[in-house]
């Protein structure tokens, strides 16, 4: 733009100069021609010079033309120019304005992908704050000598508290895991106020991946909740027992049911001689469900193996617990080492009836199981109970009565409620439950155990029987 700009500069300059000196020069070879003496220059030399100069004017008019067409030219490339310069800063701020809405749609998907892994995870928790009075009998003396007496009585505050995280992997599978308090027993996440406020143990309660193969069917592998129907407020199993290895399940339209398969035990010894058959337990559930008054009624059958239970010892050891049959009837197969003496082959029959009345939830459920391993003497275990009302909304109560009776082989002892009969086999009696949530997300519960303990068989080296046992727990539970 500046070069052609100059060039018509100097062209201008050039004409006008040029014009100015054809101009002189005429006028000078007019003044010389009228001035000259006679002779000296003939008037046809003047006019010659004349029409020269007359040629130069036109070439000078021609120059001059040109000159405006170049000029005109000139103005046209500087509008032009102009327009692109124009078109540049506007390129320039259009890029700056995509610049800057690239970064904040960077930012805006950086934010998606938080909130899309947010979205994957699940936090869920509670905690559980219990007062617990236990008064029990106790046998003193031997053979005829042997009597009841009441023990002392056991009072304590106890709190369970738990945390856990649900995180979808895929869209058909999951993974969760969950820490709770406790002090290693395998049927209770509770851990007493002791030990002058020491600091306290938080163990891996939950670890396990949950994989949807087929609607309504699941692949679940790791510690993980029981994977079977249970009626009820039934006690054949506790509730804080999460069992270790793998199970399918499945539920879809009328029916339900499970097939798992848990290690117990691993036992190890580097001597051909040493038993190395880790105790197991191997189960399935089959079961239906259907409409009835109103509400859902569920049947179910179940069976479970105790493999490598027989004359092996599969008993949990923990804080404050060497190894303990809780009631299933031991041997001695090496000095002092107590085994099973039975298998535990156990077959049990569900069922479990939903309704409502006078408007509230109401649940009536029985739970039947026979131990079917050969010459198993005390082999029968039964429960029935009914419950009404849910205390879970803000001033919502309920409210239920059971009756349980646990011969001493019925079940595998490692696996019933730690609560009911102090966690024993060998024991009957009621359960009676209460709670109310003032708000929701907070319920006050109550539960009292009115057991007898050694129903069947007497006391060792005693003819004593029916030791009565009674605790009364208070909670209040905190969810969130």
């Amino acid at each position: 733009m500046s070069f052609s700009y100059n060039l018509c500069e100097g062209t201008i300059v050039r004409n006008t100069l040029l014009a100015t000196a054809v101009a002189a020069a005429l006028t000078l070879a007019a003044a010389e021609a009228s001035a000259a003496p006679a002779g000296s220059a003939t008037k046809a030399e003047v006019q010659a010079m004349q029409a020269q100069m007359q040629v130069l004017m036109e070439r000078m008019n021609k120059l001059e033309a040109a000159n405006g067409a170049l000029q005109a030219e000139n103005a046209e490339l500087k509008a032009v120019v102009e327009r692109r310069d124009a078109e540049t800063d506007y390129l320039k701020a259009q890029t700056k304005d995509l610049r800057e809405e690239a970064a904040t749609s960077s930012n805006e998907l950086g934010k998606l992908k938080g909130a899309d892994w947010a979205s994957r995870i699940k936090l869920k928790g509670d905690l559980r704050i219990r007062n617990e009075n236990i008064e029990s009998e106790r046998v003193v003396g031997t053979g005829d000598e042997a009597a009841k007496e009441d023990a002392a009585n056991r009072n304590r505050m106890r709190f369970r508290a738990r945390f856990g995280a649900e995180a979808k992997v895929t869209d058909n599978s999951r993974v969760v895991f969950q820490l709770a308090s406790g002090d290693g027993d395998p049927r209770s996440t509770n851990q007493t106020f002791t030990n002058i406020a020491s600091p306290k143990n938080a163990w891996i309660d939950l670890a396990y991946a949950d994989w949807t193969f087929l609607p309504g069917a699941h692949l679940v592998l790791g510690k993980q909740p029981q994977p079977y129907f249970r009626p009820g407020r039934s006690l054949f199993f506790d509730n804080d027992w999460n069992p270790e290895g793998g199970a399918v399940t499945f539920e879809r339209g009328m029916f339900f049911g499970s097939a798992y398969g848990w290690w117990l035990q691993e036992n190890y010894t580097a001597s051909p001689q040493g038993n190395n058959e880790d105790a197991n337990i191997f189960g399935a559930q089959a079961g239906l469900k259907f409409a009835l008054l109103g509400g859902e009624t569920r049947l179910a059958v179940q069976y479970y193996d105790c493999g490598a239970c027989k004359e092996n010892n599969p008993f949990a050891v923990y804080v404050g617990q060497t190894g303990s049959s809780w009631g299933n009837t031991t041997i001695t197969q090496a000095p002092d080492v107590r085994v099973l003496k039975y298998d535990y082959n156990v077959l049990e029959l569900a069922a479990e009836m939903n309704t409502t009345l006078f408007g509230l939830p109401f649940q009536a459920w029985v739970d039947w199981a026979e131990n079917t391993a050969a010459d198993v003497e005390y082999s029968t275990a039964w429960n029935a109970g009914v419950y009404v009302g849910k205390a879970s909304e803000r001033r919502t109560w309920e409210g239920g009565v059971m009756y349980q009776s646990l011969d001493k082989d019925a079940l595998f002892a490692q696996l019933i409620d730690s609560d009911f009969g102090g966690g024993n086999t060998d024991t009957e009696g009621w359960v009676l439950r209460a709670g109310y949530a003032p708000v929701k997300n907070i319920v006050l519960n109550a539960t009292y155990f009115i057991n007898t303990l050694n129903k069947d068989v007497p006391v060792s080296g005693t003819d004593i029987r029916d030791l009565n046992y009674d605790r009364l727990q208070l909670d209040i539970n905190y969810k969130f």
